[in-house]
């Protein structure tokens, strides 16, 4: 019985941007296996920020963002999905992140991120929380 209650509670803050939240992470993941920075630029609003991790000052706008996601572009990395939390125009995820350069070396992360989606289904805002036991 308390289980149905809390999942009627968290229905009935389903919202139709769920569906477009979801696709919006998933090809913001897919854009770390393709190295398609563009693309990944590109789901963000022109004045989108990412905070990475958190309590570090923010990347803002286009040109920030694809600087900022520049640096990684020597390494192969894939990322899969673990948890997807969605309410409202917000969403909460964690991933899988595997890095890989080459001879120095490989990590992976398992962080969580935030995300606000606009009404025209751009990113205005993400934020990275991780730390040193999310790293193995």
């Amino acid at each position: 019985m308390l289980k149905d209650m809390f999942v009627e509670m968290a229905k009935g803050r389903e919202t139709p941007a769920g569906d477009r939240i979801r696709d919006l992470v998933t090809r913001y993941l897919a854009t770390f296996a393709t190295g398609d920075i563009e693309a990944r630029v590109a789901l963000f609003a022109p004045d989108g920020s990412f905070e990475d991790p958190v309590g570090t000052p923010p990347m803002v706008g286009h040109d920030a963002l694809r600087a900022f996601f520049s640096q990684g572009s020597a390494m192969k990395i894939s990322a899969e999905l673990e948890r997807i939390v969605i309410c409202g125009n917000e969403a909460a995820f964690a991933f899988r992140a595997r890095l890989d350069a080459g001879e120095g070396g490989q990590v992976t992360i398992h962080p969580f991120e935030t995300l606000v989606m606009n009404d025209d289904g751009l990113i205005v805002q993400m934020r990275a929380y991780f730390d040193a036991g999310s790293i193995s």
